[in-house]
């Protein structure tokens, strides 16, 4: 009888322990820095179309709508007359929550620091032009393009920063001299992953082709595609090469070295957390 009672016992501790921690949340930042105001214009269009995806990866990859905080243009969502990537079309909202400006970049994070806990996951992205400056260019500036506004590595890690509650995050920069952002998220035990589209040194590009023609920037592209596991246009992707059913941050970044063209990516992993970070469906 004791046995039981303690056996009873440990069970319902855990059950309390499972209602009151709850699950893991996996949230999500993303920016893409500038205005698009006309479809299929080459290094235009691709400022909604990456995010379009991104944001469509995510979905589908268990991130809930109420927590993924789109930061574009001038703050509604580009009437593109292609459907695949018209938002209204796909899931009868808009996403864009809040017009892509200097003030709205750091503003989210301090919106969103207090929802952020311990066992959650943060995934940011940011789709624009960028500069390097110093001898090396690894001092990025990333620009607003349509308000003509600048970010610097240092003021977006700052940004990030003041949200301190997190199991890991992810930073995904698309700019030119993307490189920049390496070293301002190289501390060991900040749980952070940051995949970039180039070195210091090196500009970005647009893809040369895409599958279903639209214009798409190449390192925005292959990441999708390898976290999608598939493309734009449905065809399956081979970048889970370990055949566990799940994309790391690892098995992505190979991906995207395989496959680009113009540019090198580069990924900093300083806590050697990114072949266990795999964000398809489950938490990290």
């Amino acid at each position: 009888m004791k046995a039981i009672s303690r056996n009873f016992s440990l069970v319902l501790v855990l059950a309390l322990l499972l209602i009151f921690s709850g699950c893991a949340t996996k949230h999500a930042v993303l920016i893409s820095a500038n205005n698009v105001t006309a479809d299929d214009v080459g290094y235009h269009s691709v400022w909604w179309y990456d995010l379009f995806q991104q944001y469509q990866m995510l979905r589908d990859n268990g991130f809930k709508d109420e927590n993924i905080y789109v930061l574009y243009g001038n703050g509604a969502d580009f009437n593109t007359t292609h459907p695949q990537y018209n938002a209204t079309t796909q899931y009868g909202h808009a996403i864009t929550d809040m017009a892509a400006n200097k003030a709205n970049v750091q503003a989210v994070f301090n919106n969103i620091k207090n929802k952020v806990k311990s066992r959650d996951f943060l995934y940011v992205w940011w789709m624009g032009h960028g500069g390097g400056g110093g001898a090396d260019f690894c001092s990025l500036t990333m620009q607003l393009s349509h308000t003509g506004e600048t970010v610097t590595d240092v003021e977006f890690s700052n940004y990030m920063n003041v949200i301190g509650s997190y199991r890991k995050r992810s930073v995904n920069i698309m700019t030119c001299h993307a490189g920049g952002m390496l070293d301002n998220f190289n501390t060991a035990g900040d749980k952070t992953v940051t995949l970039t589209s180039s070195t210091c040194a090196a500009s970005s590009y647009e893809a040369a082709a895409t599958c279903d023609g639209r214009n798409r920037a190449e390192f925005n592209m292959t990441l999708t595609d390898a976290l999608e596991k598939h493309n734009a246009c449905g065809v399956a992707i081979a970048a889970d090469t370990n055949g566990d059913s799940y994309v790391s941050l690892t098995e992505a970044h190979n991906y995207n070295h395989a496959h680009m063209v113009t540019s090198v990516p580069q990924i900093n992993d300083p806590d050697s957390i990114a072949a266990d970070t795999k964000i398809m469906r489950y938490k990290p």
